[in-house]
């Protein structure tokens, strides 16, 4: 007689050990471009709070945080389980420029800290963290890009992902902004850091900008070509015009800056005019990508009448990777910038236009939350533990 209860036993192990399997694999091969979805998440929920929306904004604050320390905790034990995976990441450039994800999410993280929960100290030190960490991180990239063997053309080595250089720097300048008047003692320093960064970051955006848009002219783009960080080309211009909108109505308050208060908040409508023209571009080019990318002959009615489902839905057409988070970031960006800059009174015209375009940001949020799901589904319960799968570029 058959023992149930011993094969039922073995079945059982089996499972456990098939899913420690996947589990290990999937954290070996986690994506340092992850902490985008902490990213996306923290400004749509900053977004809808500036609206004054708080019943979507609060839980998706509550929800990014937790993520954010179940992140941190995830790549803790990556890099001590998988020390030379993640030195390999930092060398594969494919991959590397999405580690700065992390100063952007921490950044982010930190300014829900101060928005939604008014803990000043934390904020504080999740910005000395990034203050330090960024130039480190930064010129280690540019290091690496310069001097690196086997390099290749610019158009094969460049994407919209490059230009997170600039959100990295624009992020100190929008939480270093928040915190000069909490950190009393020491504004005048925050201020003269996140000014740099300011300034920094304006100026090299249309440097980056320019290499990432020969890169989308050189030659033809396929549709597997156009991935979400190529959205970081308006995305980029957004931050910067949030950060001018906090630091500039602000340097009044501190002793020497007040003749630069003006130039500042000129320049950043400069910012935010730039980051509007790139949007109906971005969107047509997306709708392009949606309707041919992986699909023989006619797509499906419901990609024609919203294509954006595909990045949460369809079978052979769900074109969800990590990078998509990448699209999401400036939607909600342009949604924080814009309302920051209608609050200076010349600009209060452009307060109808958030007020809209919010709504599309979740939504597009929420597919993409719904794709990195059934990502996460298939590695857990459906493939080859050992299998790789595959991704769009960083």
């Amino acid at each position: 007689m058959t023992n149930s209860s011993g094969i039922d036993d073995r079945s059982t192990s089996v499972n456990r050990e098939t899913l420690a399997a996947s589990l290990g694999s999937a954290l070996k091969i986690l994506d340092p471009a992850y902490f985008g979805f902490v990213m996306s998440t923290g400004i749509v929920s900053i977004s809808f709070f500036e609206l004054g929306i708080t019943i979507i904004a609060r839980p998706l604050a509550v929800f990014n945080v937790a993520c954010y320390a179940l992140l941190l905790a995830l790549f803790a034990v990556r890099a001590a389980a998988f020390p030379k995976r993640t030195l390999a990441d930092l060398r594969n450039r494919d991959r590397h420029w999405g580690t700065l994800t992390f100063i952007v999410a921490t950044n982010t993280i930190g300014v829900q800290f101060l928005l939604f929960f008014d803990i000043v100290a934390v904020a504080a030190a999740m910005w000395g963290v990034t203050v330090v960490a960024t130039p480190l991180l930064l010129y280690y990239l540019f290091v690496t890009e310069i001097i690196g063997t086997g390099k290749a053309g610019v158009s094969e080595r460049i994407d919209g992902a490059f230009l997170l250089v600039i959100v990295c720097m624009q992020s100190l300048a929008v939480l270093g902004g928040l915190l000069a008047e909490p950190l009393a003692g020491y504004g005048n320093v925050v201020v003269l850091l996140s000014m740099s960064y300011f300034g920094s970051g304006y100026v090299l955006y249309f440097v980056v900008v320019t290499v990432v848009s020969y890169r989308l002219l050189d030659g033809p783009i396929r549709p597997d070509d156009w991935t979400g960080p190529y959205w970081i080309t308006m995305g980029a211009a957004a931050i910067t015009t949030l950060a001018g909108t906090t630091l500039g109505p602000g340097l009044v308050a501190f002793q020497g800056w007040e003749p630069y208060a003006p130039v500042i908040v000129g320049v950043t409508f400069l910012a935010w005019a730039i980051a509007s023209w790139w949007i109906p571009l971005l969107l047509a080019i997306d709708v392009w990508k949606f309707l041919t990318d992986g699909v023989d002959g006619r797509p499906p009615i419901w990609v024609i009448v919203a294509p954006w489902l595909r990045l949460g839905f369809g079978r052979g057409v769900h074109t969800y990777s990590p990078t998509a988070w990448g699209r999401v970031f400036p939607m909600g960006m342009y949604t924080a910038c814009t309302l920051n800059l209608a609050g200076i009174g010349t600009f209060g015209l452009l307060s109808v236009v958030p007020v809209y375009w919010s709504w599309f940001a979740l939504v597009v949020w929420a597919l993409t939350l719904v794709g990195m799901a059934r990502a996460l589904g298939r590695v857990f319960f459906s493939i080859d533990p050992t299998e790789e799968p595959a991704r769009e570029s960083v």
